[in-house]
């Protein structure tokens, strides 16, 4: 549980680069008996993120260690048609987007996320009314996923399946499994 499982380098808020040692705890924490997402042999990741961001560790490992089937995109930055193209072509169910690309696409092509039952967004603050928009589509879960690279990925969850009119943010939600968070002052 201990052993280095990879490096990865982030700069985090310091603007400074580092390598952050994520242990074998650290990922099996993240994907395992979670209490944010049902991870099962039924799903159908895409890794869109490059291996060089923490999210792709969700991404690979929590299909692989859950049975679930993994697609990857082509090595190169796909546009915004190619990745909804991706999704609706290999039926993805579970998917991970930054804030400013789930904007986007949610702005410009929201009906690639039809089918998605569990989508991941995170990296910035997650706008609320396009929470909303995505939450229209029916039968998907929209989860802010909050957390440093230290903690290997996510830190706090918020899983909704609404997001009722008047709320204006969508919080970062509560600890995940295996996961204690301390507010200070």
């Amino acid at each position: 549980a201990d052993s280095l499982a990879y490096v990865i380098y982030t700069s985090g808020s310091t603007g400074t680069p580092k390598g952050v040692l994520v242990v074998h705890r650290g990922i099996v924490r993240l994907i395992k008996n979670t209490n944010y997402v049902t991870l099962t042999e039924e799903d159908v990741f895409l890794q869109a993120s490059t291996v060089s961001f923490d999210a792709a560790t969700f991404e690979i490992w929590g299909a692989l260690l859950n049975g679930a089937k993994l697609v990857l995109m082509p090595p190169h930055q796909p546009s915004l048609d190619e990745l909804g193209e991706a999704i609706q072509n290999h039926k993805v169910t579970t998917l991970w987007l930054t804030a400013g690309l789930f904007t986007v696409m949610v702005d410009q092509k929201v009906e690639y996320l039809h089918g998605v039952r569990q989508l991941l967004v995170g990296g910035d603050v997650v706008s609320a009314s396009h929470v909303r928009k995505v939450l229209s589509l029916g039968g998907i879960t929209v989860i802010n996923g909050y957390g440093p690279t230290e903690n290997t990925t996510f830190t706090c969850c918020n899983p909704v399946t609404e997001l009722p009119e008047g709320v204006n943010s969508f919080p970062i939600g509560r600890p995940i499994s295996n996961t204690t968070v301390y507010v200070l002052d």
